[in-house]
């Protein structure tokens, strides 16, 4: 019998990759049609197929007991309030690091001109990027806590961090998207940093996944600074260097209780 988690990649895999490829496909066949970008309907779509496929496997594997418990780990008080300064604090001490660093070299980051207004923006960037909100129910929802019953949570956060990674991979080959500015090595690695942040995090907060859906959405604002690909690269080596830190401290020592699932 193929394990749930398994079913959930394979339908996460296939579903994204169709529906891009049929979007692209459009664009071709279609005179006017919008081509596939990050603002195309099908874009959206795609993505939040993830989601979408977890909550429907929670419901399919563990009923509405199960969708009820996935539900009850988006609720903010799941987590003390300093674990969400945690992320925001982090973030930004990362995009520091990264204006700091592109200037000594002359690059071109965009420098927020005040970090309010900043992270006010934070909101609607939520709306208009699909990734924490479209993804997270899935990679973090349905395959973590799955993978953590099997693996030890560095192996748990190496998996699910590749995984996530190649299933960006077709983006790589399409005019306009933001993972052509990086090679696929690099961006992996920062994906895999998000899943080590994202495991530390679960097994402290009693599996909470709005924090999840919070760090997915810092690491994109953040990373969208470094508008130039060098600069971009330091960004994510500097995402790495954190999530080591998170890995060398101990911070995936941490097992959760039965009552945390």
């Amino acid at each position: 019998m193929v394990s749930p988690v398994r079913i959930f990649f394979i339908l996460a895999f296939v579903l994204t990759w169709v529906i891009g490829g049929i979007a692209l496909l459009l664009g071709h066949w279609i005179p006017g049609w919008q081509p596939l970008s990050t603002s195309s309907p099908l874009y959206y779509l795609a993505a939040y197929s993830v989601s979408l496929t977890g909550i429907a496997l929670t419901t399919r594997y563990a009923g509405r007991a199960g969708l009820r418990r996935l539900g009850q780990r988006l609720m903010p008080w799941r987590a003390k309030p300093y674990w969400y300064v945690i992320v925001i604090v982090g973030y930004a001490a990362i995009t520091i690091v990264t204006l700091k660093t592109a200037a000594l070299f002359q690059l071109t980051p965009i420098v927020p001109s005040r970090w309010p207004v900043f992270f006010c923006g934070l909101l609607p960037a939520i709306l208009k990027d699909p990734g924490p909100v479209g993804e997270e129910f899935g990679w973090r929802g349905f395959a973590l806590p799955r993978l953590l019953e099997r693996f030890s949570p560095l192996n748990a956060s190496l998996r699910l961090g590749l995984i996530h990674a190649a299933w960006h991979l077709p983006l790589f080959f399409i005019p306009g998207m933001p993972q052509t500015q990086v090679s696929f090595p690099i961006f992996t690695l920062g994906v895999v940093s998000i899943a080590i942040f994202d495991t530390a995090i679960y097994l402290r907060t009693g599996a909470n996944l709005l924090l999840a859906i919070l760090v997915h959405l810092m690491a994109n604002v953040c990373g969208g600074l470094a508008l130039d690909a060098h600069a971009l690269k330091i960004f994510l080596a500097a995402e790495a260097a954190a999530a080591a830190i998170v890995v060398v401290v101990g911070g995936l020592r941490s097992v959760p209780t039965p009552g945390e699932l």
